[in-house]
């Protein structure tokens, strides 16, 4: 018998017991649609915390140390600035104070103060919208100067421009000379809510005064990797562990970490999910064997006639097959409704985090070599479930099946 004949003959069974069918589909479209639900919607988690660890920098290090000896403390800042312009493209201190800030009768309370260089901008990802930067001038002469963020400029200048302007910090009055881009919309309680200070003021403003801080960027992820492997070697062989510490890390390594939680998350998610597919094809295999019993008679009047085993176990296989292959592209169909459904609610409560920045409007849908796998995996299923049923149908002796009434 011609494959065609075959294939004819399988999906006229399948339809002639519609809602048997339906009804053996059903773990199988369940499975598949938990699978490609949660595994879509970690990976669109996965890729929500990629685009925000790139809005707030690529290639930023931070690093921090406390060091009791000065000239440990300057030989570090001294094997930094010898990278300028190779390994990095910029470092600044990055000592942070909160204090009330105010506009002639406007006043913001807890108000983050960032104490960094002219490379300020650079290091923390940041975008003049108006005005400029700090520049070395202004650290020099410990300039009254200041650069604010985007919700600092809403609640004190609104449609007025900013420049130009003096806000008082501690009684002190400082002119503002640059506005930095929002990256949280100009929200209260995230890093727009800042005022960028030159680090020379700091004793001035804060009456105390921390070194221990840094922010560097560096050139590409290569460089970054060989530079943070290269200088934690040359702090760890000067100060002592006992008492002292360094710290340098890179939103690239946090990055490397993250992707490798969210892959076991995935994996772990699949692999619940992928029970109840199990389930399904048992059902499948079930439902197989029925048929069998119930086909005896058809199956010993094809044999009798000249049908071959493969020919009873290509048709059962075939069966088993479509039924699971269907079951999966129903299963896909739902699974694309249920990652859009539940990606966007889980991505809208992680987007409406004040310390989440800023993203483009994303719909999460699952990938294609997930589709793919899910797919190939249900139809391999039902075949793999239907080799018994199959097997047994093939080895009826004629005579005994056309016995059968």
């Amino acid at each position: 018998m011609s494959i065609i004949q075959t294939l004819t003959m399988a999906f006229k069974s399948i339809l002639n017991n519609k809602i048997r069918s339906i009804l053996t589909m059903l773990g199988i479209i369940i499975g598949v649609a938990s699978v490609i639900t949660l595994v879509a919607s970690i990976q669109g988690l996965q890729q929500v915390e990629k685009l925000a660890s790139e809005a707030m920098g690529v290639n930023r290090i931070d690093m921090y140390m406390s060091i009791n000896s000065s000239k440990t403390r300057k030989a570090i800042i001294e094997y930094c600035e010898k990278e300028m312009g190779k390994e990095l493209l910029g470092m600044t201190p990055n000592v942070n104070a909160s204090m009330p800030v105010s506009y002639r009768t406007k006043n913001m309370k807890d108000i983050r103060l960032n104490f960094g260089n002219e490379q300020y901008t650079t290091c923390a990802s940041q975008s003049i919208a108006a005005g400029r930067g700090l520049t070395k001038a202004d650290l020099k002469n410990r300039s009254r100067v200041c650069v604010i963020g985007e919700a600092v400029r809403k609640n004190f200048f609104g449609a007025m421009s900013p420049l130009d302007k003096e806000i008082k910090i501690n009684g002190q009055s400082y002119r503002v000379i640059g506005v930095y881009k929002g990256k949280f919309g100009g929200k209260l309680n995230t890093d727009d809510a800042m005022v960028l200070l030159p680090f020379t003021l700091q004793q001035r403003v804060t009456g105390w005064e921390d070194n221990s801080s840094y922010i560097l960027r560096g050139r590409d992820t290569k460089t970054v990797k060989a530079f943070i492997e290269s200088l934690t070697a040359f702090a760890n062989a000067r100060i002592n562990p006992n008492r002292e510490s360094f710290n340098i890390y890179s939103n690239d390594q946090y990055q490397e970490q993250s992707q490798q939680q969210y892959t076991m998350m995935s994996l772990v998610a699949g692999g619940v999910a992928g029970i109840s597919l199990l389930v399904g094809g048992i059902g499948i295999m079930n439902i197989m064997l029925v048929s069998v019993t119930e086909r005896t008679r058809e199956i010993g009047i094809r044999m009798a006639i000249g049908a071959r085993r493969r020919d009873i176990i290509g048709q059962f296989l075939i069966e088993a097959g479509a039924v699971s292959a269907f079951g999966g592209l129903l299963g896909i169909a739902f699974g694309f409704l249920g990652s859009a459904a539940l990606g966007s609610l889980i991505i809208g409560q992680v987007a409406s985090s004040p310390w989440m920045p800023e993203l483009p409007s994303l719909t999460i849908l699952p990938s294609a070599p997930l589709v793919l796998g899910a797919f190939l995996f249900s139809a391999l299923l039902g075949i793999i479930f239907g080799l018994y049923p199959a097997n047994k149908a093939s080895k009826m002796q004629p005579v005994d099946a056309l016995r059968t009434q």
